[in-house]
């Protein structure tokens, strides 16, 4: 398949079986002006937003403060978003959509096999992950206070990625049932989004590969008795 370049940004590449050099990230302030849909000031108030919902949670932020750490009235916030429900579902929405592009941008980029494909996953993740903690832990905490239909619709396209990871792993390994890559690879990502959660102390490169020697080790497991 042809190699897609997310929004025409050419990445650094890691050779072969390390991690993808920090500067390939995407801070969150580039993420967030990736989303077409937000003018200047619109991404002004979700990044202020997605720092005050990680420091303070969703429930103790109110739209005055957003406003404020944005540089304008908690009223003028309304003007962009009708509730501070509506910045959240947007922050989610711009998460889980370019996550997406970034997973998908590898599986279709060529590779001499898929356990080299499942490396760089793996890689992609954790740097999506580490690179925008804020989003991350958004997303992994504030999801069950959206709306059931918005909640569905988020587990449901998390869902979709996490199966196109347990196929790239059973591809990887044929010796795997679906389940038990199931279950390796939801550890996986519930390992990532709990780490992410929590300053522990160590450089994001020293956590980025600590991580990815433990993600692997999960992921190529021997198959029990």
């Amino acid at each position: 398949m042809a190699q897609r370049k997310a929004g025409g940004t050419e990445r650094q590449k890691a050779p072969e079986g390390q991690a993808a050099p920090l500067g390939a990230r995407l801070p969150i302030e580039t993420l967030i002006a990736r989303g077409r849909k937000h003018g200047v000031r619109k991404q002004l108030i979700l990044r202020q937003a997605a720092r005050l919902f990680m420091e303070r949670g969703y429930a103790d932020t109110g739209m005055a403060e957003i406003g404020e750490a944005a540089g304008i009235t908690g009223s003028a916030v309304y003007r962009h978003f009708p509730s501070k429900q509506a910045i959240l579902t947007a922050l989610i929405d711009l998460s889980l959509e370019q996550l997406a592009a970034e997973f998908h941008e590898v599986l279709e980029a060529p590779a001499a096999s898929p356990a080299e494909t499942l490396a760089a996953v793996v890689d992609r993740y954790l740097e999506f992950s580490l690179g925008n903690r804020d989003l991350t832990v958004v997303v992994d905490r504030e999801l069950v206070k959206l709306p059931v239909e918005d909640r569905r619709r988020f587990t449901r396209q998390s869902r979709l990625m996490r199966e196109e990871w347990v196929h790239l792993l059973v591809e990887a390994r044929p010796e795997l049932s679906d389940a038990a890559a199931r279950v390796a690879v939801t550890s996986v990502m519930g390992m990532v989004a709990a780490v992410t959660g929590w300053r522990i102390g160590l450089e994001d490169r020293a956590l980025h590969e600590q991580l990815r020697v433990q993600a692997m080790a999960v992921l190529n497991a021997p198959v029990p008795g």
